[in-house]
């Protein structure tokens, strides 16, 4: 880790050894250091900034990578180095969290029920059974900063499309209005790799109105600063654990065709920061079980749809 006064205490009270290293000019010793292990889980976030010092140097030390990034510049990035990654012989696997893993599967599940599927549709109700406290941490919030002062970008027709607003739908679920609003999440990234699907839409139940002047805030490098000292001063590090403990999300991913034909399927997960903790290590046990392959991939697409099922609490259901 890059925080000894964070990394002591907690290794102390694990058990283990801890090693601090800075990712800022630091290549040699990152090798050196990486050399020693078949695989490293990067978490440190946001990877707009973390993301290239790690690679280049797990290319050199030839030891296996897996991050839990939702930025879809930086995972276009490790796509672009793919042939890279391959002659290293080295897997390259973006996004093993809440972000991606569940909706990653879930599309995999639904996009091989349909003869060429031309669409996928997510939607995401990520307070499905609400807990006090639960929310975006502190690192998820400096990575969604990033997302948001960068061009709007959504896949359509498999490219990657520039769009100036992100659509908005209201519709009547179960006798109550909701609001739905696209978001820019990585299955936009992972889920075209996993399926080839060429349209891919996400979308999540939105909770309260999201501040107008956000978005144009986050567009300046002045208004990103401001919000990141706000982040930093008052947003939590993470969920308190008793909304661990109790907090649930369904996602429901449908697939189309040109011809009409469809399947949806729901999953129930835990909070995801829960899930998270069991699926990075889930992930981590295959790379050092020898189920791997080289270069970039993704969970969906390595692991196929059921790998989600492996983490407790985790359910699907065909609709």
């Amino acid at each position: 880790g890059r925080n000894e006064s964070k990394l002591k205490p907690l290794a102390e009270s694990l058990g283990y050894d801890y090693v601090v290293l800075s990712l800022e000019n630091n290549h040699d010793n990152l090798v050196k250091v990486l050399k020693h292990f078949e695989i490293v889980l990067h978490i440190a976030g946001p990877y707009t900034f973390t993301g290239e010092p790690m690679l280049d140097a797990v290319v050199e030390a030839g030891t296996h990578y897996v991050d839990l990034t939702g930025e879809n510049h930086v995972i276009q990035q490790q796509l672009d180095r793919h042939e890279e990654f391959k002659a290293a012989n080295i897997m390259v696997m973006p996004s093993v969290g809440y972000d991606v893993v569940p909706t990653d599967c879930l599309n995999v599940y639904v996009a091989d029920q349909v003869d060429n599927p031309t669409n996928l549709t997510v939607v995401i109700n990520g307070n499905y059974t609400a807990a006090e406290g639960a929310g975006a941490s502190r690192g998820t919030m400096k990575s969604g900063l990033e997302v948001m002062g960068r061009p709007l970008l959504m896949r359509q027709k498999g490219e990657m499309v520039e769009v100036s607003a992100l659509k908005v739908i209201h519709r009547v679920e179960g006798g109550q209005e909701q609001t739905l609003v696209q978001i820019p999440w990585a299955d936009m990234m992972t889920s075209y790799v996993s399926t080839g699907v060429p349209t891919i839409e996400v979308f999540q139940l939105q909770q309260g109105e999201l501040p107008g002047w956000l978005p144009r805030m986050a567009q300046s490098d002045f208004g990103r600063r401001i919000l990141g000292w706000l982040i930093d001063k008052f947003a939590p590090e993470g969920p308190p654990p008793g909304a661990q403990e109790t907090r649930q999300t369904r996602i429901v991913s449908t697939a189309t065709n040109d011809a009409g034909e469809s399947a949806s399927a729901a999953m129930i997960t835990p909070e995801p920061y829960l899930l998270t903790f069991h699926s990075t290590l889930i992930v981590a046990k295959r790379v050092i079980d020898g189920h791997w392959e080289s270069g970039f991939q993704t969970v969906g697409k390595v692991y196929g749809p059921d790998l989600a099922l492996e983490v407790p609490g985790v359910s699907r259901m065909d609709l």
